[in-house]
């Protein structure tokens, strides 16, 4: 059967939606699907791309970065119509809105499935009254949260047919690595002796970085040996490190920028407590569910992160993890504090995220329901 991807990112870069999208893309061609990918792919350079699609067993078309919103959205409506006109696919994929939008216009009869991962749930005006036409027309979509299935339902859209199925995270990469690795990361930033904190996202209003600057003055005074990791493309780098300046916590907060995929494994278990504390942005953005906080669960990690999103679906609160109101350092704080000054807790709370992320939270048992709704769609 062939299966049509259309994603606004994909690998080696980073980003959640691109890596869904590729683990969709590798699970379905492991079990015998003809996959294409059309995506952008952006924040990496063009050596490493090149290397990475080489060795991918899929077709990956790359789209062109144009500057201009007309000239790109003409251009990538283009590249859509000449794909599903030349592969004839049984079913399309659509991963974000604007896919979305130009899949209703294009498919024709050809069966289509949209993911929605949470922030196109919170466009307004002219997008929100082009979500309902097109996610509407389409014949399935899933949801990576219950979270993400409400923003959807309270924008109006009514789905033909619709499932929840949360985002997983790739057991045969991220797990636990004990001894060289992680003694030589902590040596390398001179952190051999430290309490580390990690943050794994781009660094943005949405991934909340700015909440966790802010606890750590409260946090460094019970656990003074606090260190806080910040892995990610630093959009607000500047204006980070003024603010951890201006709260006299410079020195204890470390922007990494992107870290290459291989490289997490061993950060993650470097890290002693993983915390994301995203915000929801006036402008909708969200957090839909939380990639990156299953990945260090499969590293044996706990995590902190806040409620009222998507995040807050990815651990069970005082069982994997803690979860904290959003846009507060007070509770954030006393999260972090918690879990730093009991050992014993924050093992235990380790051993239980990672057990529960290898019994119910991988891609392999994730992508099974998606090979289902395919499958029923082509069918």
């Amino acid at each position: 059967m062939r299966l049509l991807i259309l994603s606004p990112e994909f690998p080696p870069g980073p980003g959640g939606i691109g890596t869904h999208a590729y683990q969709l893309a590798r699970y379905l061609c492991e079990r015998g699907w003809a996959v294409t990918v059309v995506t952008a792919q952006d924040y990496a350079p063009n050596s490493e791309i090149a290397d990475f699609n080489a060795r991918q067993p899929f077709q990956i078309i790359r789209l062109a970065r144009l500057r201009g919103v007309p000239i790109r959205v003409l251009y990538r409506a283009g590249v859509f119509w000449r794909q599903i006109r030349r592969l004839k696919p049984d079913v399309i994929l659509a991963a974000n809105e604007r896919a979305v939008w130009a899949v209703a216009a294009l498919k024709g009869r050809i069966p289509a499935v949209a993911v929605g991962h949470g922030t196109e749930f919170g466009l307004t005006g002219l997008q929100a009254w082009l979500n309902r036409w097109a996610y509407a027309r389409l014949d399935h979509i899933v949801c990576v949260s219950q979270f993400t299935w409400d923003m959807m339902i309270r924008q109006g859209i009514a789905p033909r047919r619709g499932s929840i199925i949360p985002n997983g995270a790739d057991e045969a990469h991220f797990k636990v690595i004990d001894g060289a690795p992680v003694q030589e990361f902590r040596a390398r930033h001179g952190l051999d002796q430290a309490r580390l904190l990690l943050t794994v996202g781009h660094v943005t209003e949405r991934k909340g970085q700015q909440v966790v600057i802010r606890a750590l003055p409260q946090i460094l005074k019970e656990v003074p040996d606090v260190h806080y990791l910040v892995a990610g493309l630093p959009a607000l780098k500047q204006k980070y490190s003024a603010l951890a300046e201006s709260l006299g916590v410079a020195d204890r907060v470390h922007f990494l920028g992107r870290v290459a995929h291989d490289e997490l494994p061993v950060l993650m278990n470097a890290c002693d407590v993983f915390i994301m504390t995203s915000v929801n942005t006036p402008s909708g953005d969200v957090e839909g569910y939380g990639i990156a906080v299953v990945e260090a669960a499969l590293c044996g990690k706990p995590a902190v992160v806040s409620g009222d999103s998507g995040l807050a679906e990815a651990v069970i609160d005082r069982e994997t993890g803690f979860v904290v109101p959003q846009n507060d350092p007070e509770q954030t704080a006393r999260a972090v504090i918690a879990l730093l000054k009991d050992d014993e807790l924050r093992r235990r709370l380790g051993t239980a995220a990672r057990q529960r992320a290898l019994a119910k939270q991988t891609w392999s048992v994730r992508l099974q329901a998606y090979e289902t709704v395919l499958r029923e769609l082509v069918r």
